[in-house]
């Protein structure tokens, strides 16, 4: 694509460089309406499990919660729950605060561990989240429903649902188990039979199983708690004994546990003729993950990148890692029932758009995790506005959540920016077609305006762990939006421009990677990236390098190509603003590959962050 350089470390001219950004970039809408504190209102129930662990992942200080907490609008909570512990289920009320910012983003008090707080997620069918910025080594999964408005009878549990669990009896890893299941109520307090498909710790040395259960019943009281009977208890059951389950108000999610033990059952209501493209839309998620040697838990966002294609950008919290920011795609395959697999999981997704997972798979037979997904809240404005869910990396398309980084091309979309299209050229300047953004009050240089989006690249002077996002036109000032901010957020330009598959390559002379054209092992090829954060020199904001000195990449990234590291031979930035490159040589390719094209996944990791989302097209 490019002229002869003298250095394979050069960049492409920037015109050249311009034709391949207008090419890797892609535009889409997004509508709703505003939300904020007052949104999160009323009773609901809820679920917490929190596993204290020690360095070496063993459950030292298990707790969990299940009960009624009541959201008052204005930023208070009460919470009456059972809490479990030693075998048994006592009694506990309390209270706390809680805020919701405009894109759903929830900060709340945790109730079952004092000074920490749920980095959680708004939705109108469940808050969800995880204490993914809390210091101590407790990892956790906070689920609330909106409760229901009149009194629970039989007959509001009706119908068929899908339903996952995750399990820690006793408090340790010695009965671990989790699993998904059918759960087919008749709305006069039986259960057909439900047919189990999970894993446990002494169960077949965790390789997932099929145990079906009959004669499950469950009774309701007319505060909302249904008791549900699966049988007598056993340690060589998936499912077995009572469960406390609620149902939501608008009768889509079930959640539930037991109340003198922890775990989780959390359930979404099936719906027919669903399809790959059925899964699609914008959603919070979060979930919690324990194996034999670490635990993880995280609150996230996903997207439809594809059909098949799941977008993930989560707020990982890792034994021995701390936080760690990730995107990457699962690909994922749907039955007509809701049911069917993404990666290692077993999936369910239910009506209203929710959605469960549960890691049941031969090749992660040590793992037990659970996650959960409901749709964002959808949210607009008029005017000069910004779509509080709406400032994206245009290279990844990770949904909101996923930070920016210095030096990074970001996205914004909302309405009233402008009433024309206007792309500037190289250096950027901070106005552009009447139009300057503010990133923490400084001025950001300004590639793209177009009436319902603004392309811009972060200051090099941006720090803290959050950044404020305003767009000026005309004398007036947008709304004010807040988004996380890292030192690096790296995502590799995809060539199906919506952040999954190919991603854009090229040879060391320039030339595309192509299926005819594809990377051999050993060759050394060129990525092109956004977000790996500050250079060395340091450049004026809206220029790219002059390579006199070479503007390199103050953190180094790992590149893994099929999970085997590369050799970087260069990562700094090219010669057009915001867009980094990344020299690797390529490790040999391993016989056997079955996809077609052929192709290896590639991703990038830095200290704060892990990039996983596009492949590279190799020759076998």
């Amino acid at each position: 694509m490019c002229g002869s350089v003298y250095d394979l470390r050069m960049s492409c001219s920037k015109a050249a460089r311009g034709r391949l950004i207008l090419l890797v970039f892609l535009a889409h809408g997004a509508n709703g309406q505003v939300i904020s504190s007052q949104s999160l209102n009323g009773n609901y129930f809820f679920r917490q499990v929190s596993l204290g662990t020690d360095a070496a992942g063993n459950l030292t200080d298990p707790r969990s919660v299940i009960g009624l907490i009541t959201f008052d609008g204005s930023g208070h909570f009460t919470f009456t729950a059972q809490s479990a512990g030693s075998g048994m289920a006592n009694s506990l009320r309390g209270s706390g605060t809680y805020s919701v910012d405009p894109a759903g983003l929830v900060s709340l008090s945790s109730p079952v561990r004092a000074g920490e707080t749920v980095n959680a997620r708004y939705s109108p069918e469940a808050v969800i989240g995880s204490s993914t910025e809390s210091t101590s080594t407790a990892f956790d999964v906070f689920v609330a429903i909106p409760a229901p408005a009149t009194p629970v009878t039989a007959g509001s549990l009706s119908g068929a649902y899908w339903a996952a669990t995750l399990e820690f009896p006793g408090g340790s890893m010695a009965n671990a188990r989790n699993a998904i299941f059918n759960l087919s109520a008749d709305g006069k307090g039986t259960f057909q039979t439900v047919n189990v498909n999970g894993h446990a710790a002494n169960l077949l040395a965790g390789t997932p199983t099929t145990q079906p259960v009959t004669g499950a019943t469950y009774t309701a009281a007319p505060d909302g708690t249904i008791t549900a009977s699966f049988g007598t208890a056993s340690p060589s059951a998936l499912l077995s004994g009572s469960r406390t389950i609620y149902i939501s108000k608008d009768g889509n999610v079930l959640l539930g546990g037991s109340a003198a033990s922890h775990d989780i059952l959390i359930g979404v209501k099936a719906t027919p003729g669903v399809t790959n493209a059925t899964w699609s839309g914008r959603f919070w998620g979060a979930g919690l993950r324990h194996d034999a040697a670490s635990a993880t838990s995280f609150v996230g966002s996903a997207a439809q990148g594809a059909v098949g294609k799941l977008i993930w950008t989560r707020r990982l919290k890792a034994l021995g890692a701390g936080n760690v920011d990730f995107t990457g795609v699962n690909s994922y395959s749907l039955n007509a029932n809701g049911s069917g697999t993404a990666e290692l999981a077993q999936v369910a997704l239910g009506a209203g758009g929710a959605f469960i997972g549960s890691e049941i798979n031969p090749n992660d037979a040590a793992g037990y995790e659970i996650y959960f997904g409901a749709p964002m809240a959808t949210v607009s404005g008029s005017g000069l506005w910004i779509n509080p869910q709406g400032v994206v990396s245009p290279a990844s398309f990770s949904p909101a959540g996923n930070p920016l980084s210095r030096g990074n091309f970001v996205r914004i979309y909302g309405n009233g920016f402008a009433t024309t299209s206007q792309t500037g050229t190289a250096p950027y300047s901070t106005v552009l077609n009447g139009v300057t953004v503010l990133i923490n009050n400084v001025p950001a240089p300004v590639w793209a305006v177009t009436p319902s989006t603004v392309d811009f690249i972060v200051p090099w002077a941006a720090q803290g762990p959050t950044a404020t996002v305003v767009v000026q036109r005309g004398g007036t000032n947008s709304n004010t939006v807040t988004v996380p901010l890292a030192a690096t957020a790296p995502a590799i330009f995809s060539v199906p421009q919506n952040g999954s598959g190919p991603a854009v390559i090229q040879h060391a002379d320039y030339s595309s990677v192509t299926p005819d054209h594809p990377v051999v092992g050993g060759e050394t090829v060129i990525l092109y990236v956004t977000g790996l954060g500050a250079v060395s020199p340091p450049v004026a904001d809206g220029f790219g390098s002059n390579f006199k000195p070479l503007n390199n990449t103050v953190v180094q990234p790992t590149v893994l190509i099929g999970g085997v590291p590369g050799t970087v031979q260069f990562s700094g930035l090219t010669a057009y603003p915001g867009l980094y490159q990344i020299n690797v040589t390529v490790p040999p390719i391993p016989p056997g590959i079955t996809s077609v094209p052929p192709s290896l996944p590639l991703a990038i990791s830095t200290p704060n962050a892990y990039h996983d989302q596009v492949d590279m097209l190799v020759q076998p």
